[in-house]
């Protein structure tokens, strides 16, 4: 993929995080949390809102639900954008589902599939959830959904579509192995990440921010073998970051020739950039 021409003769884009949790929760523990109140101070949902979600939707909210729970004002529901960027979400009920087809016909499987547990269904839960008016989407679906979604988020505020944005993502942490019947085996994780993003311009000094780089820019040139970024990972950085700690910067390959980095506000200006692995 070749790599969009995203600055000529300006600052790269870049985005400020006002908000962020990260939620994991095993398999047998997603259940509970579908029905687990929302903490003081965010919304409620509607009664049984989760009760089809795909997994990864279901932490995804719990993630939107504590970032709005720290929040002194929530982000005006008319110009809020939502980004999810899952990571082979609904591959276990579509297994399940596969199965019971195979054994039962075409009665056993549920019409809650497509719209619960696609690739647009993380964005949709929460755009309805919270009653947003911006666009909605799914972006990504496998290995690179981080990166694919940050920059989703850039395309969208460099083009005016909202004033904010959540980007949530998901994943396994480690993919299920799966028996006869689409079941997984043992108690695979399920990981979230919620973000509240904001274009630089209306940051508030202090915050951590998002930074679309260049390779020409960076401390460590692009590289066709970099690994996945690991969620857990991104988000302790992102946590740092936030709370002003040493590290100054961290780096997310793309799929194409660029990187995004995630740095401090207040190192934001320093040189030269100390970057984590």
């Amino acid at each position: 993929m070749n790599a969009p021409p995203h600055s000529r003769g300006r600052a790269a884009p870049a985005c400020a995080i006002r908000g962020h949790a990260y939620v994991e929760a095993p398999f047998t523990g997603v259940a509970a949390l579908r029905d687990q109140p929302p903490p003081a101070g965010a919304p409620a949902l509607p009664t049984r809102f989760l009760r089809h979600c795909d997994e990864q939707t279901v932490v995804a909210v719990r993630g939107v639900l504590d970032v709005l729970a720290r929040l002194d004002e929530p982000p005006p529901p008319a110009s809020c954008g939502v980004v999810a960027a899952p990571c082979q979400a609904g591959r276990i009920v579509t297994a399940r589902s596969l199965s019971q087809l195979r054994t039962g016909g075409a009665v056993t499987v549920s019409p809650h599939i497509v719209p619960q547990c696609s690739l647009h269904s993380v964005a949709g839960a929460v755009s309805v959830a919270l009653g947003l008016h911006g666009p909605h989407l799914g972006i990504g679906g496998g290995p690179d959904a981080l990166a694919e979604g940050l920059f989703a988020v850039f395309s969208l505020f460099e083009g005016g579509a909202c004033t904010s944005c959540w980007l949530l993502l998901s994943d396994w942490e480690r993919e299920p192995a799966l028996d006869a019947a689409g079941g997984p085996l043992g108690d695979p994780l399920c990981r979230g990440l919620a973000l509240l993003l904001t274009p630089e311009s209306a940051a508030c000094p202090g915050a951590a921010r998002i930074v679309l780089a260049e390779p020409s820019g960076l401390v460590a040139p692009f590289s066709a073998d970099d690994e996945a970024v690991d969620l857990a990972a991104f988000s302790r950085v992102i946590g740092m970051c936030a709370a002003g700690a040493a590290l100054t910067a961290w780096g997310v390959p793309c799929p194409w020739p660029a990187r995004i980095r995630v740095e401090s506000w207040s190192a934001a200006s320093a040189a030269p950039r100390r970057e984590a692995a």
